[in-house]
């Protein structure tokens, strides 16, 4: 006789030993294993518990033997993702709840591969439990040859889907007159038409009649009349040599005008390399002139936030300007050099309807006299000896659409005003050299540092030019004017100047501020920033002091700086310098300093007395014995 188990565990091992060997008694007693064992596919008994009973085609093909899976659930040897719907579904069978009769999951066998079964389920009840029969179908090399087939199907479409594309792509490229293009070519930006040899023009889309007022019918002829009248030119050089060419600007002449047209053509070639066709762009070069402005910096920078001001008239000044931009009048900016004209010009077209058009600068002082027409106006082809092949617009055309700001309008000559004066009056222009009449739409901005009524009045200007351009006269006051913005101003250049230079914060001293604001500032704001700048590059402590000023503003403040001199030679030899040698010391110092303050401004109005009388702030009279004095050699 057999041992007795002596402890608990023994007793637990014991108890479920015999009900395992009696699950397999039931299923030997029902003589299932003579009805299962030589079945070709897994058989498999389990309960609650775990699998009772394996046949040996399934422990042959799971690798696993009926002691090796004793005790374990059947979802425990099954693939992780289908063990999370098996394991709940198994549960509610063994329940006795209706569940799926079959269904295809992945058992991992032993080795670890992968097998796809396909499950029959039978439940059984035994002894007040539910039992389930399971018979499992090994159908991995059908899941293998079906996604095999599926993949080639896939395969397959895709390469019919991507030789019917290619197929449909060819036919367009071959067609050119189905819908899809049609679509594409009546909304992209340029123009695009096709021509053949006999002159034909095939198509001609629509954009061109948004542009240039229903001219279709102009361009088609003119294009027609290029290939059968032009042996050498370049449209029948593209149909019969099969020269492509690209960017040539032809001119074509409409009921409203000539329009300006940037051409490129390609020919078309049939199947035996024949040419069948030709495409040609189309692109009005006022667009072509916007984009090239876009990326060649014409474009206005400032705006009216930029104008650093508390001064009530400036203030005045900016919200008239700010009307002013709304409209399209012709304005003319009066003021002193250095006071910002072209601040309140690009200001101006930047709060406009403008603003998304060019703002085109042209210094007409800076430019010979002999150059400033085709500056302005462009010139043709073979317009003079150096002329490009292709001609040059002038800055009135790359200003259409936008603004064209003529500086130093006071300067140019009269022969050339006429010129202007007829392009403003007319819209439109002809290139020197050329014949053809070009339309531009661009608003005037003028700006002038001269009195431009008195040169109308004296004959230096036009008057009927004065009249058109000064619409709207902004004068914007020179910096001894506004003495409250000085400080402010020089506050602003100077953390300008601290970021450039890479400088700590700097303080300014008292004498430093009296200087600046007793100063004439003849430069104006130009020469403010440009002091700032000097100082805080010159500065070696974190203070800007006297010594950093330039000479000449010292010189031409002496209450300031003669008051210290005085009192440093006062206290140096009070024993040998007496008051009136004091008071001569500040006349020779305040003369000194008045004389170069007075050739200083008779340098910058170029001799002219009124001018510097009325910026210093005296009367003529008062002036000319000034400049006598100081002839004589007085101060």
């Amino acid at each position: 006789m057999k041992d007795q188990p002596h402890d608990m565990q023994d007793r637990i091992d014991h108890a479920d030993a015999s009900i395992f060997q009696a699950k397999q008694d039931w299923v030997g007693n029902i003589d299932f294993r003579q009805m299962v064992e030589d079945l070709q596919i897994i058989v498999c008994v389990y309960d609650i518990d775990g699998f009772i009973y394996l046949n040996p085609v399934g422990e042959k093909m799971t690798g696993y033997s009926l002691e090796e899976v004793r005790g374990k659930r059947f979802w425990e040897v099954t693939h992780p993702e289908d063990a999370l719907w098996i394991k709940p579904r198994g549960l509610a069978r063994l329940r006795g709840e209706t569940v799926p009769p079959t269904r295809e999951f992945r058992i991992i066998k032993k080795n670890g591969q992968v097998m796809w079964v396909n499950v029959f389920w039978m439940i059984t009840p035994w002894h007040g439990k539910n039992t389930i029969i399971m018979a499992c179908v090994d159908v991995t090399e059908n899941k293998r040859l079906t996604e095999e087939l599926q993949a080639s199907r896939s395969e397959l479409e895709t390469r019919v889907k991507e030789r019917t594309e290619e197929l449909n792509r060819t036919n367009k490229e071959l067609l050119l007159l189905n819908q899809n293009l049609n679509n594409i070519l009546k909304n992209i930006s340029d123009g695009v038409a096709t021509v053949n040899q006999d002159g034909d023009v095939l198509l001609l889309n629509a954009f061109l009649d948004h542009v240039s007022g229903h001219a279709a019918e102009e361009i088609k002829r003119r294009l027609s009349n290029m290939i059968l009248e032009e042996e050498d030119g370049i449209l029948n050089k593209m149909l019969r040599e099969k020269k492509t060419f690209s960017d040539e600007e032809i001119i074509f002449p409409t009921a409203e005008g000539s329009l300006n047209l940037l051409v490129s053509g390609t020919p078309i070639l049939d199947e035996e390399g024949a040419v069948q066709s030709g495409v040609i762009v189309l692109r009005p070069m006022k667009d072509v002139h916007r984009l090239i402005q876009r990326f060649s910096g014409y474009r206005a920078t400032f705006r009216f936030e930029d104008i650093i001001t508390d001064d009530p008239i400036m203030l005045t000044l900016i919200e008239n300007a700010k009307n002013t931009a709304l409209g399209d009048s012709s304005v003319v900016i009066e003021g002193a050099s250095g006071t910002g004209k072209e601040l309140f010009a690009q200001a101006i077209h930047n709060y406009g309807s403008r603003s998304r058009g060019p703002f085109i600068a042209v210094n007409c002082g800076a430019i010979p006299r002999e150059l400033i027409a085709s500056e302005l106006f462009g010139y043709a082809e073979g317009a003079f000896t150096g002329a490009k092949k292709s001609g040059n617009p002038g800055k009135f055309e790359l200003a259409s659409g936008g603004t064209l700001f003529l500086d130093e309008i006071g300067d140019m000559s009269i022969d050339q005003q006429v010129s202007l004066l007829r392009v403003i009056q007319e819209k439109r222009l002809t290139r020197i050299g050329g014949h053809d009449a070009i339309p531009v739409d661009v608003r005037i901005i003028c700006a002038t540092n001269k009195d431009l009524y008195s040169e109308m009045r004296t004959g230096s200007f036009r008057n009927d030019l004065y009249y058109r351009l000064n619409v709207i006269n902004i004068k914007i006051p020179p910096l001894r004017e506004r003495r409250g913005d000085i400080m402010l101003l020089f506050n602003h250049f100077m953390k300008m100047a601290e970021r450039k230079a890479n400088k700590k914060s700097s303080r300014i001293s008292s004498d430093v501020q009296k200087h600046l604001i007793n100063y004439s500032w003849p430069g104006n704001v130009r020469e403010l920033q440009n002091v700032v700048e000097r100082m805080v590059n010159v500065m070696s402590g974190s203070s800007l002091e006297t010594d950093q000023l330039p000479q000449d503003i010292k010189m031409a403040v002496p209450s300031v700086a003669s008051s210290h001199e005085a009192n440093r030679a006062t206290k140096a030899s009070a024993d040998t310098i007496d008051v009136g040698a004091a008071r001569e010391l500040y006349r020779q110092k305040s003369g000194e300093a008045e004389k170069q303050h007075i050739i200083g401004l008779l340098e910058l109005h170029h001799g002219n007395i009124s001018r510097a009388a009325r910026e210093i702030g005296m009367s003529r009279t008062t002036l000319y014995k000034k400049i006598r004095l100081y002839n004589s050699g007085g101060c």
